[in-house]
């Protein structure tokens, strides 16, 4: 029996053959946050527009100041110096300024120096450009925009960006004994927790996500939804029946359709997916089990929606850990390992949740994962594992 593609093998050979159309959109910075623009963008102001005063003082003639400090009492407001704050402009007959601690306003009128040997010109002023400068690069093409990024924009005056349109998902639920979140749970009956699962998943990694009704386990309704899917969304995640059961209908359907490049992964659990291009768009089926959604979502799904989006997939935090318990891997598999994770005076320690046997609840609950290497097989306690972070260091 020939071994089954490997995760990297399957989105390299997936993006061989997939050409993603870029959409754009152009919106108010404002709302930009977390989106990726398409060109590199550029000040199209400079600030200061000529000078500005870069502390509070009083601004002055330099040239008065060249035989040393002059006699300022008889000096008047709005024509020997004037008020400058910081980043104010200012008259240009004036070319220096005077911080205001330094500077005393007699009763009698004028000005009182303290601490002031020589006054030279642009003293505490800075210059155009200074802050910001026309044609200065301000962000990049498809790298997200931060906070501080879209305060930069609006420095320099760019107030519309265009971006990368977020990649519509659609995720289609199937399996006739699925019920909707808030009906009630008979007998044979599952609630449909994938879509909570898939819908806010897709959300973080930037996705529009598009949840379609639960499909019954019935091909003519399974083709009925995939294609109304493909005539709206990017990108099509299919929801179950995807290995050889009596109601496995989802990777027959894309098997005739002549558009499936794989059907078995070697990644676990999960290992039935099938992954199809149809129409140049990608078309996904994960297997019906919560983590084996999780899975496929975070190493193919993810790596689609940042093809989409033209940006690098996110580096999670990882730590070392101390593994307290034996994991039982195959050779031959790639296993996705939900870890309980802790921290002891001697560093952090972990053990696998089991996802066979173990209640899947807490399996989803993890702090953090593991996947194990091909080749490698079991892992036995007192092994240092590199595990990644599903939520913050202060957690644990």
């Amino acid at each position: 029996m020939s071994p089954l593609p490997t995760r990297a093998h399957v989105l390299e050979t997936l993006f061989q053959h997939w050409a993603p159309i870029a959409r754009s959109e152009t919106i108010p910075t404002i709302q930009a946050l977390g989106r990726v623009p398409v060109q590199d963008l550029y000040a199209q102001v400079s600030i200061p527009v000529v000078r500005a005063a870069a502390m509070d003082g009083v601004a002055v003639a330099s040239s008065r100041f060249c035989a040393g400090i002059p006699d300022m009492s008889h000096w008047k407001l709005g024509e020997d110096f004037c008020r400058a704050d910081t980043g104010d402009d200012f008259d240009d007959h004036f070319d220096a300024v005077i911080p205001i601690e330094q500077v005393e306003f007699p009763p009698e009128g004028g000005l009182r120096l303290h601490d002031i040997s020589s006054v030279q010109p642009g003293d505490r002023v800075r210059p155009c450009g200074s802050t910001i400068r026309e044609g200065q690069l301000l962000v990049p093409k498809h790298r997200q925009l931060r906070p501080f990024d879209l305060a930069s924009l609006a420095m320099g005056g760019i107030d519309q960006v265009e971006v990368f349109a977020k990649p519509k998902v659609a995720f289609l639920p199937t399996g006739s004994e699925l019920i909707p979140l808030g009906a009630a749970v008979k007998r044979g009956c599952d609630i449909d927790s994938n879509s909570i699962l898939a819908h806010n998943l897709l959300r973080e990694m930037g996705a529009e996500p598009l949840c379609y009704p639960i499909v019954p386990d019935r091909p003519e309704n399974v083709a009925a939804a995939l294609d109304r899917a493909l005539e709206e969304a990017d990108v099509v995640l299919l929801n179950g029946g995807s290995s050889k059961g009596e109601e496995d209908f989802n990777a027959r359907l894309l098997e005739e359709r002549g558009s499936a490049l794989f059907h078995w992964v070697a990644a676990a659990p999960g290992k039935p997916m099938c992954v199809a291009l149809i129409g140049n768009k990608p078309v996904i089926n994960l297997p019906g089990p919560p983590l084996a959604v999780l899975y496929g979502m975070d190493w193919c799904i993810r790596a689609i929606v940042h093809r989409l989006l033209h940006t690098p997939l996110p580096r999670r935090q990882t730590v070392p850990a101390t593994l307290t318990e034996p994991i039982q891997a195959p050779s031959d598999m790639e296993i996705l390992c939900m870890m309980e994770l802790w921290h002891t005076p001697s560093g952090y320690q972990a053990k696998q949740k089991p996802w066979r046997g173990g209640s899947v609840a807490d399996a989803l609950g993890a702090g953090a994962i593991f996947i194990t290497e091909l080749g490698r097989g079991p892992y036995q306690p007192g092994e240092t594992l590199e595990v990644t972070l599903l939520r913050g260091l202060e957690d644990f």
